[in-house]
């Protein structure tokens, strides 16, 4: 101990003497101070795992793992003394980096210079301590003087911005003080609303960041979410909404103690180094100091909810990353939040940390499913639609804690009601804690997506769940009348006594002629059919080109001043149904590659069977299993073909997939993108390709559309599962990865010379969600189907499907993307040609 805290005196002396530098206007020696590396600093390390040395094991040892891949491998950031308990452990590991804060930062300045340069924006901050009023200089988003991060005075400068640049009434008039840390900075917090007299009884909307001192990317992407959604006020629709019928609170640095540690040790190395410091600034081991690395308390394992529950997920030695402290609530960090959220009385909330492209929900303490699990697995889909995130509860997508703060948002229900709360951990394995500046709007922007959408189901929110064409197709010069079913997946029902539905064309050549609709009234997690008396009349022109996709966008409302929106689109044409499966008949339409797909059944929900990659148990290492169709089609006088299927998945993230190809006369397959394809980049996942990623909770409908190419035949069709080189495990709850499940598939085409009158499928039905994902069934009920003539045809199956995992793939560089940053995109509306799924 007395080595350790000479290495700090040390350190401190560093501190002084770059400040005695900075006043004269010099700088510290950064070459020094980048060949003689801080022996106090971290190193990266990577344990290889086993079924007897899991990251579970790694972290009740008191070992920083900074990410985990069960069955397979742990990065942990090794602090001085910590070599000796991994040889304890017999844990086999490779030092990767002898110092992570130098390499980061060094990508970090390798990075600013090809960033186009952008002036501050000069404000009139809020009154000092001191009492005087001062006119500063803002960075732009992503510019902060932290390597790209703003510091804590910027954030406060930002803070007092948004203050005074509101000019419809929406930010409260001054920042409140919460209360104050460890060291007596202030806990910032604003309201973003707009202004009303009392009593004001709207939801309140909770957002929250930097718990964990080096996690700074969570702050950058909780205020990119608040400059979002204010600059559109009163010009879109859904955010002037949020802010007319939503308070939304913000406190943008939980922990300011820890972020100005790291902050201070940045520029005490002249910018040569990113800090690691991860808990508050309470000096643990009474020596007079705060030593990096050992001293502090994890605030997010000091909650009061399941505090101290087990050694397992919180530490209750006080030199561990994860020491929860002496008792529950004992800091005054905790203290802060505790209480301003039992005044607030929040309906849901988010509390952004980073990293690992996670969206975790509670528990976190037990594998034990919620009360509300289905309906986090059914938030869950809508939230990580479109950016990869892997998600579900703490202690199965990472690892077992406890004193949590969103386990304790969701678990206590005596100081408030409960809430429902959010953990995102944003960014990948390539951006790490301190991702460089051009990454941090990226990874803000991909998650856009979930701040909108737990701000909206705090109240009602509604989604079209299945669309029907009376007519059962629409064609061109012709005209159809539309009914739709919808669904409440809001806390709150509708307010009004009916809802109003407003349809609109988003697509040239799609026309609406009855326009206005409704519905009744919706409860919270309930559906709705639209009266054909309230239909919609749509049409197509004639000119529009066979196949081609017209889309429509449906707005909801009632007298009280609801608003939400969803889309719809049909393909003009009646289509040609190629092949149809339920996965009642066997595999007899299909090869599956050593028989590695099969069918599975059991749920107990709902009867029936699906195709399964994995129908005995989990998918091994280094799986490469497809499911194609036995027998080819013939496109050549079809415009469009496209597949329609039900699906859910679990893999690993960022490293397995699914995938659906197509093989036009020959041996080269392509990716058909969907609904729900986020572009490969890592791990099995081929790069840039449209790949199903993460998880899919739910049994949802996905269409693919199919190859185009002219005069030629589609030979195949296959589902492909493509995984890593290692078994997945999910090591807390002693279960693994399902992979991928289908069902009813349905391949078709426009513009065929035989049309068949079949109508659009009727609505899914959702099973419960399970541990494996393969593991529930849905079916839908459907007309029968007839040819050109009107006959009744024999139900088919599906001649090419494939899944399967690939193996591994190359090292993610320091310049590769995330799989959570990937925002969701379309790659093309032309048509593919085939379509396999791995």
């Amino acid at each position: 101990m007395t080595a350790l805290s000479s290495l700090h005196i040390a350190r401190r002396t560093t501190l002084r003497l770059a400040f005695l530098l900075a006043v004269l206007g010099l700088r510290p020696d950064a070459t020094a101070r980048a060949s003689a590396r801080d022996p106090s600093a971290p190193r990266l390390v990577r344990v290889a795992l086993s079924t007897s040395l899991t990251a579970q094991a790694l972290a009740q040892a008191g070992i920083d793992v900074i990410e985990a891949h069960p069955g397979r491998f742990a990065m942990v950031l090794e602090w001085p003394g910590d070599d000796a308990r991994l040889a304890r452990l017999g844990a086999p590991r490779e030092v990767i980096d002898e110092d992570p804060g130098v390499t980061a930062a060094r990508r970090a300045h390798e990075d600013l210079p090809r960033r186009e340069s952008a002036r501050g924006k000069i404000i009139q901050s809020a009154a000092r301590p001191d009492g005087i009023t001062r006119v500063e200089t803002l960075p732009p988003f992503g510019s902060g003087s932290l390597a790209g991060y703003w510091t804590l005075e910027e954030v406060k400068m930002k803070l007092d911005d948004l203050v005074a640049s509101d000019t419809h009434d929406v930010v409260a008039d001054k920042i409140d003080t919460l209360g104050y840390s460890v060291q007596g900075r202030p806990i910032w917090g604003l309201r973003i609303a707009r202004s009303m007299p009392a009593p004001d009884s709207r939801p309140t909307v909770y957002y929250g960041a930097l718990t964990h001192a080096r996690e700074p990317g969570g702050m950058q992407a909780l205020l990119y979410f608040v400059d979002d959604i204010l600059s559109k006020y009163g010009t879109d629709p859904t955010a002037t909404y949020l802010l007319d019928h939503r308070i939304l609170y913000i406190v943008p640095v939980v922990n300011p103690d820890g972020y100005k540690i790291n902050e201070d040790y940045y520029f005490s190395t002249g910018g040569v180094a990113f800090g690691y410091h991860r808990k508050n600034a309470r000096d643990t081991n009474g020596n007079g100091m705060v030593d990096i690395g050992s001293d502090g308390i994890d605030i997010n394992r000091n909650y009061g909810f399941q505090w101290g529950l087990n050694d397992v997920g919180s530490s209750p030695n006080p030199a561990d990353e994860t020491y929860r402290g002496p008792a529950p609530f004992s800091e005054p960090e905790t203290q802060v939040q505790r209480d301003v959220v039992a005044a607030l009385r929040p309906t849901c909330g988010i509390s952004f940390h980073t990293y690992g492209d996670l969206m975790i929900h509670p528990w976190g303490y037990t594998p034990q499913a919620t009360p509300d699990s289905l309906r986090f697995y059914e938030w869950d889909d809508e939230i990580t639609l479109g950016n990869g995130y892997h998600s579900g509860q703490g202690v199965r997508v990472l690892y077992e804690v406890n004193g949590e703060f969103t386990d304790w948002c969701y678990g206590e229900a005596t100081l408030k009601p409960r809430m429902f709360a959010w953990t995102p951990e944003l960014g990948g394995p390539s951006d790490g804690f301190w991702a460089f500046a051009s990454r941090i709007q990226p990874i803000a922007a991909e998650n856009l997506r979930a701040c909108y959408w737990v701000a909206s189901l705090a109240g009602p929110v509604v989604r079209v769940e299945r669309s029907t064409l009376a007519e059962g197709a629409l064609h061109r010069g012709g005209i159809a009348h539309l009914t739709l079913r919808a669904r409440n997946k809001g806390l709150a029902p509708t307010p009004g006594p009916e809802l109003s539905a407003t349809l609109v064309s988003l697509s040239t050549g799609g026309h609406v002629i009855q326009a206005v609709g409704g519905a009744p009234a919706i409860g919270s997690f309930q559906s709705v059919d639209q009266p054909y008396s309230r239909c919609f009349t749509i049409s197509a022109d004639d000119t529009v080109t066979l196949g081609r996709r017209l889309r429509f966008q449906v707005n909801f409302s009632d007298v009280d001043g609801f608003f939400s929106r969803d889309t719809v689109e049909f393909y003009c044409g009646t289509p040609t149904v190629l092949l149809a499966d339920d996965a009642e008949s066997g595999m007899g339409n299909w090869t599956t590659g050593n028989n590695q797909w099969g069918n599975q059944t059991g749920d107990p929900y709902r009867p029936g069977s699906f195709f399964s990659d994995s129908p005995s148990g989990l998918y091994p290492s280094n799986s490469n299993r497809s499911l194609t169709t036995a027998s080819s089609f013939n496109l050549t006088t079809g415009v469009r073909a496209y597949l329609d299927f039900l699906a859910r998945w679990e893999f690993e993230g960022d490293y397995d997939c699914g995938v659906v190809e197509g093989n036009l006369s020959g041996n080269t397959w392509t990716p058909a993108p969907g609904r729900a394809t986020t572009p490969g980049n890592t791990g099995a996942q081929p790069p840039g390709q449209p790949v199903f990623e993460g998880a899919g909770r739910m049994w949802r409908p996905e269409r693919v559309d199919l190859p185009e190419r002219r005069q030629r035949q589609l030979r195949r069709l296959p589902h492909r599962l493509r995984a890593h080189r290692h078994l997945q495990s999910r090591e807390s709850a002693g279960a693994g990865r399902g992979g991928r499940a289908s069902h009813e598939l349905d391949a078709r085409a426009v513009g065929a010379l035989a049309e068949s009158r079949a109508g659009r499928r009727a609505a899914r039905v959702l099973a419960p969600a399970r541990d494996d994902p393969a593991a529930g069934c849905a079916r839908r009920l459907r007309p029968p189907r007839e040819d050109a003539r009107g006959r009744r045809v024999r139900r088919g199956s599906l001649p090419g499907l494939v899944g399967s995992p690939r193996r591994a793939g190359p090292a993610r560089g320091p310049g590769a993307l995330s799989a959570a940053t990937r925002r969701r995109r379309r790659l093309g509306d032309p048509p593919l040609a085939g379509a396999v799924a791995r």
